[in-house]
């Protein structure tokens, strides 16, 4: 839910596999009392619903930061059969009665575990992460996995992450390295603000044209993508900040080729034109 500079607030809905990731949707959270506002989550489960999948994609899972874990959105999630790995604020209570902060607060330090997690791009780098994993139930949602993730072991609960995730023999190692898809996102919308432009053109406050200017940019970002697909190599890094500058080389090659191709028409024409008519001897 970032804020971009023309004082409204926005919600990314993105899609990624390999190396790829494809904005779908954004929605713009209205201020409250303003007419047809909804809130964040409401407009997060609208964008999930209009999600169309390609013939392909066999599995889904939704990963997304504090701010969405809600009863409603995990069954949104749910009832289409989707996973989800979620950071959950440590206010959220389990079935048994027990808080999540409780269960960061108590737990001591020795039972956290070492793992090693690889970024995106396949490399020789690896995260490490001290890690707890721990089965429980969510009342209304059912059998869940609540790993406790933070970079050093001696962290204090204020530097722990709370996932939840309901995939099926979840991990410590693949819930946290499935919740570092996250991180994309991020250096998504920083493309979107710096290469496309986003926020930058000079709009009013009226909710629709703001609607359409973040529209706009979302569209030349996918252009930009089909554009340069060829370049997006699987298993191997890649950036719109590189993209762009590579697009309009190769735009303005080509123009200066056409413009080089036209004027030597052109003088060709005109040497022809100036040349003496050939003699013609009669019989």
């Amino acid at each position: 839910m970032p804020p971009i500079p023309l004082g409204c607030t926005w919600s990314l809905l993105l899609a990624q596999w390999d190396v790829y990731r494809v904005p779908l949707a954004f929605r713009l959270v209205k201020p409250k009392g303003s007419p047809g506002y909804q809130s964040e989550n409401a407009l997060f489960r609208e964008m999930l619903q209009e999600v169309i999948l390609p013939a392909w994609c066999k599995k889904v899972v939704v990963v997304a930061d504090a701010a969405y874990p809600s009863r409603a959105n995990l069954q949104a999630i749910q009832a289409r059969h989707w996973f989800f790995v979620i950071a959950f604020p440590h206010t959220w209570k389990l079935a048994n009665g027990q808080y999540l902060r409780d269960l960061v607060t108590h737990l001591p330090v020795y039972h956290y575990r070492q793992v090693r997690v690889s970024l995106v791009v396949p490399s020789a780098r690896r995260r490490v992460f001290w890690t707890f994993a721990k089965r429980a139930q969510l009342r209304q949602v059912g059998d869940v996995t609540v790993v406790l993730s933070r970079r050093r072991r001696n962290d204090s609960p204020k530097h722990t992450k709370r996932l939840v995730t309901n995939l099926p023999q979840a991990t410590t190692h693949l819930s946290v390295a499935r919740y570092l898809r996250r991180g994309p996102v991020e250096l998504c919308i920083k493309e979107l603000k710096r290469v496309v432009g986003l926020g930058q053109p000079q709009v009013t406050k009226d909710a629709a044209r703001v609607e359409r200017s973040v529209a706009v940019a979302l569209m030349a970002s996918l252009l930009l993508l089909r554009l340069r697909a060829k370049q997006i190599k699987p298993g191997s890094s890649w950036s719109a900040f590189t993209l762009k500058p590579e697009l309009a080389w190769e735009w303005g090659a080509h123009q200066l080729h056409r413009t080089v191709r036209q004027e030597t028409r052109k003088e060709i024409r005109r040497q022809r034109a100036a040349e003496p008519p050939p003699l013609r001897l009669a019989a």
